[in-house]
């Protein structure tokens, strides 16, 4: 859960300051030799949902429908984000 918590806190804070919730649908692995902890999640951009693949260092991929990010925001002050773990648990994060 560690690694989950810190990956949907990289991607709000380095690409998508408007998540409201990142919600994990796998526990997530690293891919193969030297390749970084990632996992397989729903992020929730201003009311849409997006499948995203993140981890804690790396830049999130999109997946699925357009396989494109959402289109930027101006950032929402303060907006506290939702993380849904993926053994069910949950947190909000000011």
């Amino acid at each position: 859960m560690e690694q989950q918590r810190a990956s949907a806190l990289y991607f709000r804070d380095e690409y998508q300051p408007n998540v409201e919730k990142v919600k994990f649908t796998q526990d997530g692995s690293r891919g193969g030799l030297g390749a970084p902890w990632r996992a397989n999640a729903i992020a929730t951009v201003a009311g849409d949902d997006y499948f995203v693949i993140i981890g804690p260092d790396t830049g999130p991929a999109f997946v699925g429908g357009t396989g494109r990010p959402p289109e930027p925001l101006p950032p929402a002050p303060n907006l506290p984000l939702t993380v849904v773990y993926s053994d069910g648990t949950s947190e909000v994060v000011e």
